[in-house]
Formats: structure tokens, C-alpha cells, sequence
């Protein structure tokens, strides 16, 4: 049984999840009897994992905790010059743009990792970071410390399967992590359903068929890692599936960064 964080506004809650809403370990409102209650650890994180994770969501989980200490490091100086063929100071000049103007919103940075994208939302915001591994969210409490938040949460999560009530944020940010989520279809369904009527889903992912450098090496490398090789196409109708009207944004060698706005 696990608990779902939101606001003090009230939230839908998922028909299938026993909760009762928290913000900062405080009880908000209680929507059923004999709930368990989940506050923050001694960390400042919430452990909402659900009760079973498959294999590879397990596997990824073992592998980050590990890469934890080096992650922030490896992403600028490997994964994006080497393995996306993008660059890492125009990747964070695009975020910016996208990022900055938020602003007195809920905000939810699925996959957070050690919460890299802190620095760039403006401390009016309400932010929720959410990630599957702990030892990066610990990494990303402390960005969030510095940054100095309205108010801040982080919840140990999985992206597929979010215990967060219906259209529960204006803004859902996930940075350069789609393609590692084993059913990423679900990831931007899930996405989709916590969004509220007008919000928007902001996305970095690399892509084949944007970089002709890129999709020369990415096929064997996302083949050897268990990683995704979709194409742009594939995002589209995922988003367009859940109701999100899709909109490119820019490209940076291989990565794609687009905007998926909700209906009002």
C-alpha cells in the first residue's frame, strides 16, 4: 500500500490506489479509511515504488544507483557529445528556453535522475522530482536545497506506473530519459493523465531519423543497452493517442526536444 504526494488542492486519486494525500509529510485530506501513511525519509524522499517492478525496470534500477556519483559527469562529457552526437551546452540553452518561463506552477520532473534541470525552474514553482532510483534522488534533494523552492518534493517512482492523482500539474518535464523506459508508451500516457486540461509535457529524447551521424551508430548501441530506437513518428501518435497535441521544439544532433500540449 503506498501513499500518493500531491498539493493541498484536491487531487483526483488513481481508482486502484489506497492513499491519502500528503504534501511535506503533512495530512492534507483523507479520502479513505485505514490507508497507510508514507511520509518523507530521513532524506526527504518518499519511497512510492510499486509493489512489483519488471525486469528490466529492476535491472535499470541496480545500474543508476551504481552510476549514481559519475552521472552528472558521464551525461555532459559522454552520452550526449558521444552516444547522442549532441552538444551538452546547447542541450541546456534549449532546456532553458522551455524551463524558464514556468513559473507559480506544479511541476513534475519525471525522471529526475540527480535532478539536473533544478537550476533551471524559477523558485516560484512547485516542484515534484520523481525518479526510480534512490541514490540519485538523494543527489537531488541537494540541488533542490540550494535552489531554495516555494515548496519541493521527491518521490521514489516509477515513470510507467506514477501513484499521483489526475491532472495534478500544469507542467511535466522528462530530460533525456524516454528512451531508457522499458514502456515508454505508458511513461507519456502517465504523463498525459497527471497533466491538467491546458498543460504541457516538455520532452528531450534522442531519436532516429533527425541525424544521419547519429542514426549511423545509435541502432547497435540501443540494440547492446536494451534502449528505444523510435522515431519522431512513433512520439507523435503516442501523444496524440493520449489526447496531447504534439509540437517539435528543436533538434541537437541526435536528441529531439518537443512540446505535447493537454486540451483545455
Amino acid at each position: 500500500m503506498f501513499s500518493t504526494v500531491c498539493s493541498s488542492e484536491k487531487l483526483s486519486i488513481c481508482p486502484n490506489i489506497k492513499a491519502v494525500l500528503l504534501y511535506e509529510g503533512k495530512i492534507q485530506e483523507n479520502y479513505m479509511k485505514k490507508e497507510a501513511l508514507i511520509s518523507p525519509d530521513k532524506n526527504g524522499i518518499i519511497k512510492a515504488l510499486p509493489p512489483e517492478l519488471s525486469e528490466e525496470n529492476l535491472l535499470r534500477l541496480k545500474k543508476f544507483g551504481f552510476l549514481m556519483i559519475l552521472y552528472d559527469f558521464a551525461q555532459d562529457h559522454f552520452v550526449r557529445p558521444r552516444l547522442h552526437k549532441a552538444d551538452s551546452q546547447r542541450h541546456r540553452q534549449i532546456l532553458n528556453n522551455l524551463i524558464s518561463p514556468v513559473k507559480e506552477s506544479r511541476v513534475l520532473d519525471i525522471a529526475c535522475g540527480t535532478g539536473g534541470a533544478i537550476p533551471l525552474f524559477d523558485n516560484s514553482n512547485k516542484y515534484t522530482g520523481l525518479d526510480l532510483s534512490y541514490s540519485m534522488l538523494k543527489q537531488a534533494v541537494k540541488k533542490a536545497k540550494k535552489k531554495s523552492f516555494r515548496k519541493s518534493r521527491f518521490i521514489q517512482g516509477n515513470a510507467e506506473e506514477l501513484l499521483l492523482g489526475d491532472e495534478s500539474f500544469e507542467f511535466v518535464l522528462m530530460d533525456t530519459a524516454l528512451h531508457m523506459i522499458p514502456k515508454y508508451q505508458l511513461a507519456i500516457a502517465e504523463a498525459a493523465r497527471v497533466l491538467k486540461n491546458g498543460g504541457v509535457f516538455v520532452c528531450s529524447t534522442p531519436v532516429v531519423g533527425i541525424s544521419k551521424d547519429f542514426d549511423a551508430t545509435w541502432k547497435k548501441i540501443s540494440d547492446k543497452r536494451g534502449l528505444h530506437s523510435f522515431t519522431e513518428e512513433d512520439i507523435e501518435q503516442v501523444c496524440s493517442h493520449n489526447g496531447l497535441t504534439y509540437s517539435r521544439y528543436d533538434t541537437n544532433g541526435g536528441v529531439l526536444y518537443f512540446q505535447a500540449q493537454k486540451a483545455k
